[in-house]
């Protein structure tokens, strides 16, 4: 087989001076505002490409948001893909789901055929499959709320429908699009942190911890939620370890009374 004829541009290599010296160029992807695109397959070195999960301020903002686009939306499938994307955020953050799992999620994963909610469901997520390992999910009042909103406005056709269909055809929305999503509306809600489609499971876990009584308790059950292999796993996911080690620093406090 004859090899594919080479382009004038195959050999180039771009470089830029740092320091005096030639240096390989960095490959950098940035959006229309010219703010660096973060995607998680796009790292860009010595950008954090860490997510951080949603406070109940910001939901609340984020929400806000969501309401916006579906009260100013100009034209009835505009309103629907807005009303679709606050039902996926506010289920996201409910669910513990990777976005994965979350955007196969089907109608009759939530409702039985008579309409009436399941109490739970048995879901076998993506990235565990090759070990046989199932989840047990439970559905609660915001879930059912959201859920209960968005059918009163756009009735359900098919119960093997995809909850979140992408505004293409009938397939569900790609991770893509999910964290588009979720990035324009943080910015839009003058969000600062540095968020994406792992924001939504993340916000869970902070969020169960946030309102136990018993945090230690609280941890091991995320951890066995998350499937994480040790407390520890958890604490760092959610980022607690972080705040931990932000507080040896600003505790510590050496020789400040000698000042």
């Amino acid at each position: 087989m004859s090899a594919l004829p080479m382009k004038d541009t195959d050999n180039i290599i771009e470089l830029k001076v740092v320091n005096g010296e030639l240096k390989r160029k960095d490959k950098v992807r940035y959006n229309k505002d010219g703010t660096i695109d973060k995607r998680h397959s796009n790292r860009v070195k010595g950008v954090s490409s860490e997510v951080y999960g949603f406070s109940v301020e910001e939901i609340k903002d984020m929400i806000e948001v969501f309401n916006n686009h579906i009260e100013n939306a100009t034209n009835d499938n505009q309103r629907q893909i807005a009303w679709r994307n606050k039902t996926l955020f506010v289920i996201g953050i409910n669910l513990s789901l990777r976005i994965s799992d979350l955007i196969t999620l089907k109608w009759n994963f939530f409702l039985k055929d008579d309409m009436t909610f399941r109490d739970s469901y048995k879901i076998q997520p993506k990235k565990t499959k090759r070990y046989g390992k199932y989840v047990t999910l439970y559905f609660n009042d915001a879930i059912k709320k959201s859920i209960m909103q968005y059918i009163e406005q756009y009735p359900i056709e098919n119960m093997d429908d995809f909850v979140f269909k992408s505004r293409k055809g009938t397939g569900a929305i790609t991770e893509s699009s999910v964290w588009k999503i979720i990035v324009d509306t943080a910015s839009e809600a003058k969000i600062e942190c540095n968020v994406g489609t792992h924001s939504l499971r993340k916000t869970f876990g902070k969020q169960v911890f946030n309102m136990a009584k018993d945090k230690e308790k609280a941890l091991v059950l995320l951890m066995v939620i998350f499937n994480h292999s040790s407390v520890a796993t958890t604490k760092r996911y959610i980022g607690l370890m972080n705040e931990e080690i932000e507080d040896v620093f600003n505790e510590l406090n050496l020789g400040i009374d000698f000042l």
